[in-house]
């Protein structure tokens, strides 16, 4: 069996030891080896080039290293080989670790505190919302959006969520479709964005989306750049001072420094890092 690794990860090489550990009887190829591309039949990928996988004639999997595939299927020469999705626990841990960071953030309103403290001024208390008077809205309810909205709610938080088709499983908690997706955001204090990225998704989160928030409310967005309207979300944060996004992905990454996101103050901004895939676990 041979295998072609590659990703654009700053700890590529701790990966390639994992994998190397985990299949010693098997031929493990970088682009670097310049292997014979048409002998290999395994992919474990992030950010592979197009002129690599056009080489890839007898591909029978392809792995993707991260929860998104939106790496693969934008590439001119992708002819549909079956691609498996990583699926990993920790990673789903981390993500609500980061979700529930933004949350308090802003359910506790130290953004105030933490301006003020640079200012050196001593603020008067600030009346914070308990839990279980927030409703939080997971808007994408795959594996992920699952896990985070399952751990929000052993939390106490109001849990509802949004899937474009109806889930065949138990639910958790109750799940909007396409058809009440209006009540879903209307109802909603915080809205959690983990949408995918496609034709379908793409800035499905726009003026007309925001215009039906709460005035008082938070956007946090742990799902793909493509989803948001940037356009849109710097307009309506400018215009509603109350309102507040918390990004952690974006359109175009890294953020250009020219981008207009960095100046707004009713906006939090992370590097793509809510995430972080567990080699472990995930190899």
């Amino acid at each position: 069996m041979s295998i072609l690794f590659h990703c654009t990860f700053p700890n590529e090489k701790e990966w390639l030891i994992e994998i190397k550990k985990k299949f010693k009887s098997e031929a493990i190829y970088t682009i670097k080896d310049k292997p014979n591309y048409k002998s290999i039949e395994y992919a474990i990928i992030w950010n592979l080039p197009n002129k690599y996988l056009v080489k890839l004639k007898n591909l029978k999997i392809i792995f993707s290293l991260g929860a998104g595939v939106d790496h693969i299927l934008n590439l001119s020469s992708y002819a549909k080989t079956p691609i498996i999705r990583l699926k990993d626990p920790s990673m789903a841990k981390r993500m609500a670790n980061h979700v529930l960071s933004q949350i308090l953030n802003y359910q506790l309103k130290l953004t105030f505190f933490q301006k003020a403290q640079i200012k050196k001024q001593w603020l008067t208390e600030r009346e914070t919302s308990l839990n279980e008077n927030m409703q939080v809205g997971i808007l994408g309810v795959g594996f992920l959006g699952m896990l985070v909205g399952k751990y929000l709610k052993n939390l106490g938080y109001k849990i509802v969520g949004f899937k474009s088709s109806r889930l065949q499983i138990k639910k958790p908690f109750p799940i909007y479709t396409k058809d009440n997706l209006n009540e879903f955001i209307e109802g909603s204090d915080i809205i959690v964005n983990i949408l995918p990225s496609t034709k379908k998704t793409y800035d499905f989160i726009n003026s007309e989306f925001l215009k039906k928030m709460k005035k008082k409310s938070l956007l946090i967005n742990v799902g793909r750049g493509s989803t948001i309207n940037e356009k849109h979300l710097i307009q309506h944060l400018k215009s509603n001072k109350d309102f507040f996004a918390s990004l952690d992905v974006f359109k175009k990454e890294p953020l250009d420094k020219s981008n207009l996101l960095w100046k707004i103050p009713n906006l939090t901004i992370t590097p793509h890092i809510a995430s972080l895939t567990v080699i472990g676990s995930a190899v």
